[in-house]
């Protein structure tokens, strides 16, 4: 402001940090983990009130930003992805697959809640189904789940696609979070199709059952990841939506008219 007072300046949220903290503190019944919430909402109602124009990913937080900040001009800028080639087939994959780094905490009680509450129901009923679990900055707790029979722990891979050629179901196990999850949109522009908590698929124009699999308790997470895995069909049409949901709402062509605007009008 002081020496380019002209500038148009423009802060991108990429999510809503203290939609995810409050979240955090309400799934833990944490009242102090709700003060530091609070704290981060103030500073960064603050820091967006001092902005022309705010970018978040959804409009889910457009929303909730009309509401908590009603004076600031906010535009969707969603996480882009290009469509990748569809890969191998349903027959030429197995197993599933969780891809997220573990600084992030959603990650690390996501990949606690599904090796701890669901992999067991699915182990029950298909005891060969294998979980491979990639993401670096791997914490003690998380490695220590490689104990369970299934679980492979493998911390940060240089190359990712051979996971998203080789497995047959991403797994999207959040239970809280906010903004619109890389996971989730990597899986489907990949033609890796996804089992989603609500959470993980807030915001990005998903229909249960046509895009993706979504599912909040254990035992149904469990019966969706089994029923997308052995059922080809379902499969098939799962994996071909999910990529068209990624091309209309998550490409570079959708995002250029936005990007347009914003820069050169």
């Amino acid at each position: 402001r002081k020496y380019v007072p002209y500038a148009h300046v423009l802060i991108d949220t990429i999510d809503l940090h203290y939609l995810r903290e409050r979240r955090a503190a309400e799934l833990s019944a944490d009242a102090a983990a709700l003060r530091v919430a609070m704290r981060t909402r103030a500073l960064e109602l603050a820091l967006i009130a001092q902005a022309d124009t705010t970018l978040v990913v959804s409009e889910v937080e457009r929303d909730l930003l009309a509401q908590d900040a009603p004076n600031v001009n906010v535009r969707v800028l969603s996480n882009l992805h290009e469509v990748a080639a569809r890969g191998p087939g349903w027959a030429q994959r197995r197993d599933l697959l969780f891809v997220g780094g573990f600084r992030h905490p959603p990650n690390v009680d996501a990949v606690q809640w599904f090796a701890g509450e669901v992999f067991p129901h699915i182990r029950a009923a298909q005891p060969e189904l294998q979980f491979h679990c990639i993401g670096g900055d791997v914490p003690t707790e998380i490695q220590a789940l490689s104990r369970i029979a299934g679980v492979h722990i493998h911390g940060h891979v240089p190359d990712l696609q051979p996971w998203l050629d080789g497995c047959r179901v991403s797994v999207a196990p959040l239970r809280y979070g906010a903004g619109v999850k890389v996971k989730v949109n990597q899986a489907m522009a990949h033609g890796l199709p996804v089992v989603a908590t609500s959470p993980a698929m807030e915001g990005m124009q998903l229909v249960d059952g046509h895009d993706v699999l979504v599912a909040d308790d254990a035992a149904t997470f469990a019966d969706a990841v089994l029923r997308l895995h052995g059922d080809e069909a379902l499969w098939n049409r799962i994996a071909a939506n999910g990529r068209e949901n990624v091309a209309k709402h998550f490409s570079l062509d959708a995002a250029r008219a936005v990007v347009r605007e914003l820069f050169l009008s």
